[in-house]
């Protein structure tokens, strides 16, 4: 399964199609099947509904590469695009609510668990993900 982190301000959206104005910074994530998980639970705030949305997932290894690239991604303000289980695409976040991505390395509690990093795009939006045509 992959995330592909969108720079938040490079693209727009016209229904269910989404344009790049430039596809230079899109970052394109793999992440170890079926680890890869979306929610944005509702909460009530004195100015309406947010949602706490997050998508995660576990990028296997530790290699210079993978390093370098969530590293370079760290803190970024992104929109998140997914594939779902049944092959739709979805849109997390937003350019008036980015998620923020982060990444954090573990080896594992056990000798049989692999090394990798735990990503998250995470940030309070005004939306709920959108389901979108596939832009790619």
């Amino acid at each position: 399964m992959k995330i592909w982190a969108v720079p938040y301000n490079v693209y727009s959206l016209s229904g269910k199609t989404v344009t790049f104005s430039s596809t230079e910074n899109i970052c394109e994530i793999y992440c170890s099947p079926d680890s890869r998980q979306h929610i944005e639970p509702p909460e009530r705030t004195d100015a309406g509904i947010i949602f706490n949305t997050q998508v995660t997932g576990f990028v296997p290894g530790n290699t210079q590469s993978i390093r370098q690239a969530l590293e370079n991604l760290e803190n970024r303000k992104v929109v998140a695009i997914f594939r779902d289980g049944n092959g739709d695409f979805w849109m997390a976040g937003s350019y008036l609510s980015p998620l923020i991505f982060s990444a954090a390395f573990s080896t594992g509690k056990n000798t049989s668990d692999r090394p990798g990093h735990e990503i998250i795009l995470s940030g309070e939006t005004l939306e709920k993900a959108k389901c979108i045509d596939n832009p790619f």
